[in-house]
């Protein structure tokens, strides 16, 4: 109930979030190409019906549309073959697109360190995972594993540039549908490939460092504990409102862990910061009174 309240509540206020992430892009470094979200909690959607609208750059604009849907029926005189369907699908919204299994609509599964990038095949919608079920036995159609985490790999087009990026999702299609949505990332540089689950700029992934970085609790009330992973990076950290009002800010070097006071934080959904030289990540928290 959380997870669905947490989406609610972000779409409801799309467009102040929207303004404090492009606010704060525009604060990197120029070192900073990869911006990385962390969808915190993560995000499930569950059938009968349910979506989720994934905004790659956080400008407030819809790129990618995830559904989940689940019809089930029985075997009876009336109905001799029965029917069963589960399945996960994807529709690039406007003009965007995923990469596809080659000659097929389907999303490609995309393991962790794939390439993304311009050539490999693409569609605008398709099957993640989709299973049919019948009394004379069913069927099994897109590549997605049940119930593992892979990447969906993005082009994103705004005006006349193209983007690359990745989405890390875990599906299942069995009896019922579902989909979390975990985080995702992309190259802010026009046309740059990136690798799934990349999160910084430099030769090694640090996928890893990124998704070390914790907030606790969450919902939080007088406290927000930002643990900052066994890294020593020095990073600055910023809170800001849903109306890009920045509330705390601070740089942390040599440390593992901030402790923030959230005693005089009015309630509500705020968005957390954490920058260095060569990453940007972002994370959402909400605080209850």
């Amino acid at each position: 109930m959380k997870k669905q309240l947490l989406k609610k509540l972000y779409a409801c206020q799309m467009v102040g979030m929207a303004f404090i992430v492009t606010a704060m892009l525009f604060s990197v470094s120029a070192n900073a190409q990869i911006v990385y979200t962390d969808v915190n909690p993560d995000s499930t959607i569950i059938s009968p019906s349910g979506s989720y609208y994934l905004d790659l750059n956080n400008d407030g604009i819809s790129d990618y549309k995830i559904s989940s849907v689940s019809i089930h029926g029985s075997c009876s005189p009336q109905n001799p073959l029965g029917y069963s369907k589960a399945y996960v699908s994807d529709s690039a919204l406007n003009t965007n697109a995923v990469v596809a299994v080659t000659s097929t609509t389907n999303p490609l599964a995309m393991n962790f360190n794939d390439s993304i990038l311009s050539g490999l095949s693409l569609s605008a919608s398709g099957y993640l995972r989709y299973v049919t079920g019948g009394c004379l036995g069913g069927t099994l159609l897109g590549v997605w594993p049940n119930s593992i985490d892979r990447y969906l790999g993005l082009k994103l087009i705004v005006g006349a540039n193209t983007y690359f990026g990745w989405a890390r999702m875990q599906v299942s299609a069995t009896g019922n549908a579902s989909c979390t949505i975990k985080d995702y990332a992309y190259n802010t540089i026009p046309d740059q490939p990136i690798l799934a689950g990349q999160t910084i700029t430099t030769g090694i992934i640090e996928n890893s460092f990124a998704s070390s970085i914790n907030l606790f609790p969450n919902p939080a009330t007088n406290n927000l504990t930002i643990a900052l992973g066994s890294s020593n990076k020095k990073v600055q950290v910023t809170i800001a409102d849903i109306t890009g009002k920045v509330i705390y800010t601070t740089t942390a070097a040599e440390t593992q862990k901030l402790e923030v006071n959230t005693k005089d934080f009015a309630k509500g959904i705020y968005v957390v910061q954490v920058q260095s030289a060569d990453f940007i990540i972002t994370k959402k928290i909400i605080v209850e009174k």
